[in-house]
This record gives C-alpha cells, structure tokens and sequence, in this order.
C-alpha cells in the first residue's frame, strides 16, 4: 500500500515539532533509560528524534523501503524490525513507552492496544488533522479525483481518544504544540507521492498528468498554522 513511498515520506512528511515530542518525553519520564517501541515507524519520523531519549528503540513496520530509509537516518540505539502491528509479542521485551504516529487507522486498533498491555504502561498516539489543512486537503482531493478512494483502511472511522479510552490504556491525556508551516507544489506533490492516495505505483504512467494538473490546481505557496498532538493514554 505504501511501496514506493519511502523517499518521499521521508523528505516531504512534516516532523513533529520538538516542543510536543518534549511534553511526551516529561510526561512519561524518558530520561536516557529504558526502551521505546514505535509501531508504523516509516523512515524514522518519531524513532529517530527519540532515540536520544532512551537506550533502546524498536522501529516496527511491515514495508522494506520504510525500514531501509530509517536504517540510513538512524543512530545505532535504533533496531528496525520488519512486521506487522498486530504481531507485538511479549518476545520483544519491555518498553516505556509505545508510540504510533498517523497509523492507527491502518491498524487492528483493539487487537493492537491489548497486545501492547503486555509491554508498556504507556502508548502515545500521534498525529495532526489532514482535514485542518487547506494545502493537504486540497491534494487529497485532487489525488481522489485522477485516482479514485484512496486504498482501503481497517479502521476508517476510528476515533483515536475513544479507541484509548476503551482499551486498557484508558487514562488519556492530551499534548499538544502549534506549528507553523509553508508549502511550495514541489512540496505538496512530493507529500502526494508519500500517501496511500498517490503513491508512485498508483499514479503509474499518469505521472505527467497527475503532476500538471497539481501544477494548475494549486496556488504557489501555502501558509498554515496548525494544531500537533500527542494522545498519551496509560494503563489505567
């Protein structure tokens, strides 16, 4: 589903702004100790900026090329581990904290949230909103148009907080930073060509017309203030 997509994720994908990762490192008392799991790592968008916050981090995710960009971002502390989600087992040992950011809808959520009671007492879920951003919504939608629904996800409606809620992780609390960020079309088709939406292998030999009409859809630039997040939910 996201074959192809790994350099582009990698490049274009915004990081999450240092000042949440912060709160989420205060708030469960990472201190260079212990050890972090992230779950759907990509190339490193959360195990790579908090790897300096414990001794270990295990990067899990079920694409090749992700894990292969990671493994060329990473410190040593960071161990990839290609598999899915739902297959988090007690082998993998203990963590401080599990993390997941922007993938919990491609996930089994109830069967990924139990499993992960057995290892950590925490799980932090982040994630900004697509829908609050008028550059992002404005290429979903011509992705849609060219290329049809975008590939099918487990859990399209989850609600994040109430998947926390109901699970054994049911203590939540919200973190959250503001940021600030401008787009360029170069920009904005590079994030297209990082999503399930337009990745290259879907977009295939329409490649000239998907990025001639970004060209002349889009405005030139894009200036956004947008709301980050963290729902860190703990074993109640």
């Amino acid at each position: 589903m996201f074959r192809g997509t790994a350099p582009y994720y990698a490049r274009y994908r915004p990081a999450y702004p240092d000042e949440l990762l912060e709160q989420l490192c205060a708030a469960v008392g990472l201190d260079g100790s212990g050890r972090l799991l992230d779950l759907g790592c990509g190339p490193g968008t959360i195990a790579v900026p908090l790897a300096a916050r414990v001794a270990e981090v295990l990067a899990v995710d079920s694409e090749p090329e992700m894990l292969d960009e990671l493994r060329r971002r990473a410190p040593p502390n960071v161990v990839a581990l290609e598999a899915n989600a739902e297959e988090v087992d007690p082998a993998w040992g203990r963590f401080r904290l599990a993390t997941i950011g922007r993938a919990l809808h491609w996930f089994d959520g109830e069967r990924v949230l139990e499993r992960l009671a057995v290892v950590t007492p925490s799980v932090a879920l982040l994630g900004d909103s697509l829908d609050e951003s008028e550059a992002l919504c404005a290429v979903l939608d011509i992705a849609r148009e060219l290329l049809g629904d975008r590939p099918p996800m487990l859990a399209p409606g989850i609600r994040y907080e109430q998947a926390l809620a109901d699970s054994p992780f049911s203590a939540v609390e919200e973190l959250w930073s503001m940021v600030d960020r401008t787009w360029t079309v170069d920009q904005l088709i590079g994030f297209a060509y990082s999503t399930s939406f337009a990745s290259p292998l879907r977009v295939g030999d329409r490649r000239e017309e998907f990025e001639s009409t970004m060209r002349s859809r889009l405005r030139p630039h894009y200036r956004e203030r947008l709301r980050v997040s963290a729902l860190l939910g703990r074993r109640a």
